[in-house]
């Protein structure tokens, strides 16, 4: 399908050699729930995808052009995930971008959603691999995920493990592909943590939503740089990505962590 600045492709078989996307990472992707026919979060992942294109000077297709292509992509399926493939498009060879070059803007239907359980147990491991500093890209969900790669094949190895910590400097900064929240239990007060993400990491779409959540219900929420070493001072600790929703974690690397009814209670909306 060709748009006036976008060649768009919905559920393509094949892409073509020359997408920049395809040879460098050179582009932009959102992943979507569509759960009891509903869109998820739309305006938030197109915010995202739109503070991306800034960082990474592509243009932005409209929140229309999106809604559209999503809702013809669905079809009559009622629960799916959507993905949302930004690219800057195709040039011959080598980096050098041709002034005329139009973007690709693919969208594909996965598979049938199923959700995640709080059920059985969820126990998390410390990835051996480390990332680095690259505070231009932190945030944003840019197609080169070469690090997550090496992260999976690490989980690969791990028997008995659902997901991996990952650390920058020894510092937590999220999971494969969760953002992490731990939480005090001091009295009657809870004080929840999660890692800040200035120099590697996602910006989250249900982080950002809790943590405007926490702040409007009166409880206290911190971003801050979490050290390894930190994790034995929380009670409780939960992972969230708008695919899975929040997922309580009963281990991390031999820590453990409890389950809490007042704190189930007041989080349950983002359990799907």
């Amino acid at each position: 399908m060709n748009h006036s600045r976008f060649n768009i492709f919905l559920n393509p078989k094949n892409i073509s050699i020359k997408d920049r996307g395809f040879n460098y990472g050179d582009g932009l992707f959102e992943t979507i729930l569509v759960k009891d026919s509903k869109i998820l979060y739309l305006k938030e992942h197109v915010k995202r995808l739109h503070d991306g294109c800034n960082i990474l000077h592509l243009k932005k297709p409209s929140f229309l052009i999106i809604k559209d292509n999503i809702k013809k992509v669905i079809g009559r399926n009622k629960n799916c995930i959507i993905k949302i493939i930004l690219t800057r498009g195709d040039n011959s060879f080598g980096y050098k971008i041709p002034i005329d070059i139009k973007h690709n803007l693919y969208f594909i239907r996965n598979k049938k959603y199923i959700p995640i359980t709080n059920k059985n147990m969820v126990r998390l491991g410390i990835s051996t691999y480390n990332t680095y500093d690259n505070p231009n890209l932190a945030r944003i969900k840019h197609l080169n995920r070469i690090d997550q790669c090496l992260i999976a094949e690490d989980l690969n190895k791990r028997k008995n493990l659902n997901d991996l910590v990952v650390l920058n400097k020894n510092y937590i900064v999220e999971t494969l592909s969760s953002n992490l929240f731990f939480i005090k239990k001091s009295k009657s007060e809870y004080i929840f943590h999660t890692p800040k993400i200035d120099n590697f990491g996602i910006k989250g779409i249900i982080r950002d939503r809790l943590i405007s959540y926490l702040k409007n219900n009166k409880l206290r929420v911190d971003e801050r740089y979490i050290p390894l070493s930190d994790l034995t001072k929380y009670n409780i600790a939960f992972k969230v990505n708008s695919i899975q929703g929040l997922i309580f974690i009963d281990e991390i690397e031999n820590k453990k962590f409890s389950h809490d009814e007042i704190i189930y209670n007041k989080l349950k909306k983002f359990i799907y």
